[in-house]
């Protein structure tokens, strides 16, 4: 595989305050191959991937900034971009410790999604585990064959990813709405950004609330508050029909981020 050159100035790592961190989600992505190797993000494919485990990136697990907060850049990693079909990304019916409405998958045929997938080895599955919060916020899950295709190389083996255990939040007519920043092509559900996902909730959670700002550190600072706003979401969640996934069980070392 072609190693390229080290990348020397770059915009993937902002220094965002609480509420540009939440309303910017799913943060500045490469549309390349990028690396985390010897405590730098270097362009191109600089691990061997044959032992590590492939994991859909559909959110901000696609970001070099989200990569480097769950990992740090001293653990060897690597991203390579992907094409997702019959699928698109949604706004799940969830709010993250960081104020965002995070993403999952929703079924749409003929659709394609430009994501990406990221290599991790069992450890660092572990801690990917943990910052989902799976079996209380998303659920592990193995792709269905021919769902996911990678663009750098041939792969023909499993691919997994997380996708949200309550489902999606329902924006209008009972359907939710696909994130404006993942691009795609045969998309059949209306496009809205992060901020304007966040004001559409927060308007459905508190409508005498008129400040996005002030709402969003409620939300990071309280997390009783936070947490049974999962509830109510919880309760509006959309599910969708014939998924292209089938859920994973699995047992995790340490504690769940809520």
């Amino acid at each position: 595989m072609k190693k390229d050159k080290k990348i020397t100035k770059s915009n993937f790592f902002p220094d965002y305050s609480y509420f540009e961190r939440a309303i910017n989600y799913p943060y500045p992505t490469p549309d390349y191959a990028y690396s985390f190797f010897k405590g730098k993000f270097i362009q191109g494919i600089h691990l061997d991937l044959e032992k590590r485990i492939p994991i859909l990136s559909v959110g901000s697990n696609r970001a070099p900034m989200q990569l480097e907060r769950k990992f740090s850049i001293n653990q060897d990693l690597c991203v390579t971009p992907a094409i997702l079909y019959n699928s698109d990304i949604v706004y799940a019916a969830s709010i993250s410790a960081y104020g965002s409405i995070p993403a999952t998958q929703w079924p749409s045929i003929n659709t394609e999604v430009e994501l990406n997938v990221l290599w991790l080895t069992q450890e660092q599955l572990n801690v990917m585990h943990l910052t989902e919060a799976v079996g209380i916020a998303y659920n592990f899950v193995k792709m269905n064959s021919g769902t996911v295709k990678i663009k750098d190389f041939q792969f023909n083996g499993d691919v997994y990813g997380y996708v949200a255990l309550a489902g999606s939040f329902p924006f209008k007519a009972n359907k939710p709405y696909r994130l404006s920043e993942i691009n795609g092509i045969n998309v059949n559900l209306k496009s809205i950004n992060e901020e304007a996902a966040l004001v559409f909730l927060m308007n459905f959670l508190e409508p005498k609330q008129s400040n996005l700002s002030k709402w969003i550190k409620k939300v990071i600072d309280d997390k009783d508050y936070r947490l049974n706003l999962h509830t109510l979401l919880k309760s509006q969640a959309i599910k969708p029909n014939n998924p292209n996934w089938e859920n994973i069980e699995v047992v995790m070392n340490g504690a769940m981020i809520l």
